[in-house]
């Protein structure tokens, strides 16, 4: 969703020169905060928050690839948290389907999908960044694809269970990301979809400074609205939707996210978070408990709907920028 606006405009209207809502269509918006020299704007129909203007697919990829070491070490050293609240979703997911085959999008490590094989899914996953997903592939024998999901290009009504957690939000089309889950889930599949809740307690009370806003890899945000229109308007029929707490999180994991958000990421990464180490070893084993930041929701594709046919071609977004909007800069603000 790109637009172009007067600084500072507060006024939802349809500008000349605007590209319609990634989400919904509509040409209406108003420039809601600037955040990390980011500019975030909500979309009057559908309520959609996003960039503009807005990166590609293949400046997200990049800007992954330069976040995902520090983030993935930490990952690894919170594995007990991530398994923990992984259990708690395969708790909710056996009560839609007990079997099946299960594909999670944005699978990082693995956790996930290693949890589910041995309730007895057929697992399969597909992430973005190559460490994460060697990791799984090597270390889990997990069978999990590199690349985006348009790039997977799945089978038609190929899963029975879909899970993506915490990644719809670093999609620069979130309606088309839509369609392509529906058009992989098998008709009565389950989709189960956690983001960032830009409507939820945390985000009213920090405003700009909160760290879905900042989070470089983030380019759009979600409230339970525009979450409920990307999901109906993609086809599924929702069966919960609600703001949840996360999960236990180390201090040196809390630590390593806050030095992204909220100054230079790049400095950091550059130098790397070992300089950190002996002032948090002692800090290590402190866990703290996410607070109720995140939208949890489970939707179904309805019985009679099938989308057997040929496999779309990669969307536009996924080539170089070509005009879609240069790329955010980010700045310590």
């Amino acid at each position: 969703m790109t637009t172009i606006v007067r600084p500072g405009e507060q006024t939802a209207h349809p500008p000349a020169t605007a590209e319609r809502c990634s989400l919904c269509g509509s040409a209406r918006y108003k420039t809601l905060l600037r955040a990390k020299g980011r500019k975030v704007i909500e979309c009057h129909g559908c309520g959609l928050r996003a960039l503009d203007p807005m990166p590609s697919l293949s400046r997200m990829i990049a800007i992954n690839e330069e976040t995902v070491h520090p983030f993935f070490q930490a990952c690894l050293e919170d594995e007990s948290s991530y398994r923990g609240y992984f259990a708690n979703k395969l708790d909710d997911l056996q009560q839609q389907r007990t079997e099946g085959r299960l594909l999670d999008v944005g699978c990082g490590a693995g956790f996930f999908l290693d949890a589910a094989r041995a309730r007895g899914y057929d697992v399969a996953g597909v992430d973005l960044s190559a460490v994460p997903t060697a990791y799984a592939r090597d270390q889990l024998r997990l069978d999990v694809t590199m690349g985006s999901l348009y790039d997977y290009r799945a089978p038609s009504d190929a899963f029975d269970l879909i899970t993506i957690f915490q990644t719809i939000e670093h999609d620069p089309n979130p309606a088309a990301l839509g369609a392509e889950l529906f058009r992989i889930m098998a008709p009565g599949g389950t989709l189960m979809v956690t983001t960032p809740a830009a409507d939820g307690f945390v985000a009213r009370v920090m405003g700009k400074r909160w760290f879905g806003y900042r989070n470089v890899e983030h380019v759009t945000f979600f409230t339970r609205r525009s979450l409920q229109h990307a999901l109906e308007a993609a086809g599924f029929e929702i069966i919960s939707l609600d703001v949840e707490h996360g999960k236990k999180l180390t201090m040196k994991y809390v630590l390593n996210r806050l030095i992204n958000y909220y100054y230079n990421h790049r400095t950091f990464i550059r130098n790397g978070l070992r300089l950190l180490h002996p002032a948090v070893f002692l800090l290590g084993k402190v866990v703290l408990f996410e607070p109720w930041a995140h939208l949890y929701a489970i939707a179904r594709k309805p019985e009679t709907a099938s989308s057997v046919g040929p496999v779309p071609a990669q969307l536009p977004a996924q080539e170089p920028d070509g005009g879609r909007g240069a790329p955010p800069t980010i700045t310590d603000e």
